[in-house]
């Protein structure tokens, strides 16, 4: 019999030659999801989690561990954020320089 409902990632291990899994708000609960040490008998700690998100070491964060965690799960990865952000910016630069152009020449 095939399990047809919920996450079919329940209780599975991390692998340290593959891609770690979307970090959802629970990581820290071992049957929320495939969050479980490489290595250790145990879910990855918050510190872990932070860091496959991208954060660094010194990053400091504040709330219960379970406002942590919910931060932690909910963060867009620190790289993704900053490719998305210089991405915007470059286009807004892009934009307002044509504006600026149109506006030149319609002043002339």
């Amino acid at each position: 019999m095939r399990h047809r409902s919920g996450s079919a990632d329940v209780m599975g291990r991390l692998h340290w030659d593959r891609p770690a899994v979307t970090i959802r708000t629970e990581f820290y609960k071992p049957e929320k999801g495939r969050y479980l040490h490489p290595e250790a008998d145990r879910p990855i700690t918050h510190m872990e989690a932070a860091l496959l998100q991208d954060f660094p070491m010194d990053f400091k964060w504040c709330g219960s561990k379970i406002e942590i965690a919910r931060q932690i799960g909910n963060a867009v990865p620190v790289g993704l954020a900053r490719a998305i952000a210089g991405q915007v910016y470059r286009y807004l630069l892009e934009v307002s320089g044509q504006q600026a152009e149109r506006g030149l020449r319609d002043t002339a």
